[in-house]
């Protein structure tokens, strides 16, 4: 029982080594690059360049603890402590409030610090009680060309729905979501969560108890085995 104990203790270890997730919603400070993500005005048509979204000199656009904008005005991602009502729209306290522009979507990047596979997972929800609808898209660079997937589109009768999957990227490239305007822009307010996880890789002596519980394993089988007798 002891050595069964202690093979589990090995392997506990060695599958906890260096697992890193990425979060928008918690790393978003109203600051470029927080958490490993980027959040961009992107051109209403294809070529048009993209710029990033900054500060504000005042308040925010829409009630917010913090907030990156088009200057002075929409399109915004928005982060509060708080859940509550203003205007037709709810601002809420789980997940950022993404509002593109009348003509230019918001893009959040996600910049992978290292090379390796990431397990991305992203969920949208309607925000607004009069949504005329956003169409949703994942974009990558992953593998020096970019490549691009539908999600699909939120309006009033489909309000949420959410994404997940695996992707190699290699340092600096990037995995994006886009929220563009699909109907009266007025009430494109989405709510977005994105996280980005790694498992990690584990260290030398790591791989030594995991190589050691391996053995242990083999060992123990061969006992049940001969204990058991020839097999008829």
């Amino acid at each position: 029982m002891r050595f069964i104990a202690g093979l589990v203790g090995a392997l506990a270890l060695a599958s906890t080594a260096h697992a890193v997730t990425y979060d928008a919603f918690t790393s978003f400070d109203g600051t470029q690059a927080a958490g490993g993500f980027h959040y961009l005005s992107l051109g209403a048509n294809p070529g048009d360049p993209a710029h990033p979204l900054t500060a504000p000199a005042g308040g925010c656009i829409v009630t917010a603890d913090f907030c990156l904008q088009d200057g002075g005005a929409l399109p915004g991602v928005y982060k509060s402590d708080t859940t509550f009502s203003e205007g037709t729209y709810t601002v809420p306290n789980d997940q950022l409030l993404v509002h593109p522009g009348a003509t230019n979507p918001i893009g959040i990047f996600f910049v992978a610090p290292t090379a390796g596979d990431y397990d991305w997972r992203v969920s949208f929800n309607i925000l607004d009680r009069s949504p005329s609808g956003v169409l949703l898209i994942g974009v990558t660079n992953a593998g020096g060309g970019t490549s691009s997937m539908t999600f699909g589109v939120l309006d009033s009768t489909v309000t949420s729905l959410d994404r997940s999957g695996t992707i190699a990227l290699a340092a600096g490239e990037f995995l994006a979501v886009i929220v563009n305007p699909f109907g009266s822009y007025s009430n494109d307010s989405t709510g977005v969560n994105f996280t980005v996880s790694t498992a990690g890789v584990p260290e030398p002596g790591t791989w030594a108890l995991m190589i050691l519980g391996f053995g242990g394993a083999g060992a123990m089988l061969r006992r049940r085995l001969h204990s058991l007798g020839p097999v008829a």
